[in-house]
C-alpha cells in the first residue's frame, strides 16, 4: 500500500509548481453534489452481498481549491483558459456497511471544449487516492470482491456546462464517470464503477482578468517532437495462494518512446518495453510460490500512444502487444492497456504514474516511472 500512498506525494510536487509558476492566477473555492448509479460490473454490486440486494445508488460532495489560469501564458490561451486545483471527494453507498464510507484526496485539471459570451462547455479529469474503503475480509467481510484495500486509487472524468452569474459566481451542471481500484495490489480487486450526474457551485475568491493572446506575441508554443527514456517499477499481489496476498511480485520495465506533435495539445507516437515480471510462469501451491527462471520472466512489447499535454502536466494512454514472453516470440490476441499521468518537473526530466492493464477492464499493476526526454 506505501506505492498507492505516493500519489498523494506525486499530487503535492505537482501542486506547489503550478501554483508558483501560476501565482496570478485567479483563485476559487467550489462544491459539487452527485446522486448516481453505481454500474453492475462485479457479482458483489450485483447482489451476491450480505444483504442479497444489488448496490443500486451512491451520493458524494466534492470540496475544492483552484486555480483559474488569466492568459498570462500561452499555452493558457491553447486550452482556452484552464483551472486547476485539489479536491475532496466523500461517498455514501446504497449498502454502506460492506463497504464503508470512503473518501478520496485528488487533483484535478479541466478547460473548455468551447467558450461563449456567460457560458461554457467544459471537460475535467482527475487523479488521486481514496480511503476508509471496507475491503474483503474472508471472516468479516467475506461476499466485497469489488474492494480488497483501505486504499484505492482514483480516477474520474467530467464533461459539464457552466453558467457565470457574475465575475465571482457561477455554476455548473454535467455528468460523471468514476473508478476505484487498487491495481492488483490486493484481491480482490474487481472495481468500483460509478455513473452520476452532478451539480455545482463556485465561488472566485481571488478574480483576475484575462489576458489577451494578442499581448503574447512573443510567447508562442512551439511542439516539439520528443524521444523518451523512461524507466518504471510497480508490485502486486499474487493471485490463487490458500490464504489471500501472502505473497507479492514485482515488475521493472524500460521504454522508449518516440512522440510527434499532432497541434499544439496533443501527441501521438509508438512505444518499446523491455522488462522483467516477476508474475509470469509462477507455480502456486497452497502458500508456496515458485518463481520462473529470469529469462522466463523477460517479456518485450510495441505499443501506440496518445498524450493530452497542458504545459508540465500529460496524460497518457497506451496499448500494447507483445512480441516475445517466455523466452520465444509471442504471438497472441492478448493486448496491454495504459492509462496514467505524468508531471514534467524540468524541462527534460519528468515523473509518472499508470496503470497497466489487460483486456480493458483488469489491472496488472501499478507502475511508478522517472523518465528523460532528448
Amino acid at each position: 500500500m506505501r506505492n498507492l500512498i505516493a500519489i498523494i506525494v506525486l499530487l503535492l510536487v505537482a501542486m506547489p509548481g503550478f501554483a508558483q509558476r501560476h501565482r496570478k492566477s485567479g483563485l476559487y473555492i467550489e462544491t459539487h453534489a452527485t446522486q448516481g448509479i453505481v454500474i453492475k460490473s462485479n457479482d458483489f454490486v450485483r447482489g451476491d452481498n450480505r444483504d442479497e440486494i444489488p448496490i443500486n445508488d451512491f451520493s458524494a460532495t466534492d470540496l475544492r481549491i483552484g486555480w483559474q489560469t488569466t492568459g498570462d501564458k500561452a499555452w493558457h490561451h491553447v486550452h482556452s483558459l484552464p483551472y486547476y486545483g485539489i479536491g475532496i471527494h466523500n461517498i455514501v453507498f446504497s449498502n454502506a456497511d460492506e463497504i464503508g464510507y470512503p473518501a478520496a484526496l485528488y487533483f484535478f485539471f479541466g478547460a473548455p471544449f468551447s467558450r461563449k459570451g456567460r457560458s461554457s462547455f467544459d471537460y475535467e479529469f482527475s487523479f488521486g487516492l481514496s480511503h476508509n474503503w471496507e475491503p474483503y475480509d474472508d471472516t468479516d467481510n467475506p461476499f466485497n470482491v469489488a474492494i480488497g484495500s483501505y486504499r484505492n486509487a482514483y480516477i474520474d472524468a467530467k464533461i459539464k456546462y457552466v453558467r457565470y452569474l457574475s465575475k465571482r459566481v457561477s455554476l455548473d451542471a454535467g455528468i460523471r464517470v468514476t473508478h476505484f481500484s487498487n491495481g492488483a495490489m490486493k484481491f480482490p480487486n474487481a472495481g468500483i464503477n460509478l455513473f452520476a450526474p452532478f451539480v455545482g457551485l463556485r465561488y472566485n475568491v481571488i478574480a483576475r482578468e484575462p489576458t489577451p493572446r494578442e499581448h503574447l506575441r512573443t510567447q508562442q508554443i512551439e511542439p516539439k517532437e520528443e524521444f523518451n527514456i523512461i524507466l518504471a517499477s510497480g508490485k502486486r499481489s499474487v493471485k490463487h495462494t490458500d490464504t489471500m496476498n501472502e505473497h507479492m511480485v514485482s515488475l521493472v520495465n524500460l521504454s522508449f518512446e518516440y512522440l510527434k506533435p499532432a497541434g499544439q495539445k496533443f501527441k501521438y507516437g509508438v512505444g518499446l518495453d523491455i522488462g522483467i515480471d516477476e508474475n509470469r510462469n509462477i507455480i502456486v501451491d497452497g502458500n508456496d510460490v515458485e518463481l520462473a527462471s529470469t529469462r522466463n520472466q523477460v517479456f518485450s512489447a510495441v505499443s501506440v500512444i496518445g498524450q493530452f499535454r497542458a504545459n508540465r502536466l500529460a496524460v497518457q494512454a497506451g496499448i500494447g502487444y507483445e512480441l516475445f514472453n517466455n523466452n520465444k516470440l509471442y504471438f497472441s490476441n492478448d493486448i496491454y492497456q495504459r492509462l496514467g499521468l505524468r508531471f514534467y518537473l524540468h524541462k527534460n526530466a519528468f515523473a509518472g504514474i499508470a496503470i497497466k492493464a489487460r483486456s480493458f477492464n483488469t489491472a496488472n499493476y501499478i507502475e511508478w516511472s522517472i523518465g528523460y526526454s532528448i
